[in-house]
């Protein structure tokens, strides 16, 4: 058929196929929102997990020489027990004196074993990593105390 100047087709999408295709993209789009829904408010009504929970402060450290030992005095201060897994000293783990347990409001002492090429005045980042993920960093300078 022939209207003015453009020819028109008489094939098109049949109107069953083409709300069957409707219906089958906006379930589509609700399964995918409901997946994105379901686990934004699942991390945000969460607990967090026990990293929330804890809490150590770097309440001192000693460190007078550079080559030799490295003394951290760490306080609990969350609200559950923490048990130290590894302390990373300048991004190396030490290989000894690293591990301990701190109850609550309990506070002890850990004297890491330092890695070779530590300069004096330098200041390293120490991590403190637990035994359920938690990372806590403190900055201490070689060659002092604080």
């Amino acid at each position: 058929m022939k209207i003015g100047r453009f020819k028109v087709s008489k094939r098109a999408v049949s109107p069953v196929i083409a709300t069957l295709l409707m219906i089958a993209v906006a379930v589509a789009a609700s399964v995918i929102v409901y997946v994105w829904s379901a686990g934004l408010l699942g991390t945000l009504m969460g607990g967090g997990g026990a990293q929330v929970k804890e809490q150590l402060i770097l309440e001192a450290y000693n460190w007078k020489d550079a080559t030799a030992g490295l003394t951290v005095f760490l306080r609990n201060v969350g609200s559950s027990d923490i048990e130290v897994a590894a302390i990373y000293v300048g991004g190396t783990a030490a290989t000894s004196g690293a591990t301990g347990y701190l109850s609550v409001k309990q506070s002890t002492s850990f004297t890491p074993t330092v890695p070779a090429g530590i300069t004096a005045g330098t200041a390293y980042v120490v991590k403190v990593v637990t035994k359920t993920g938690g990372v806590f960093s403190f900055s201490c300078i070689a060659g002092t105390a604080g």
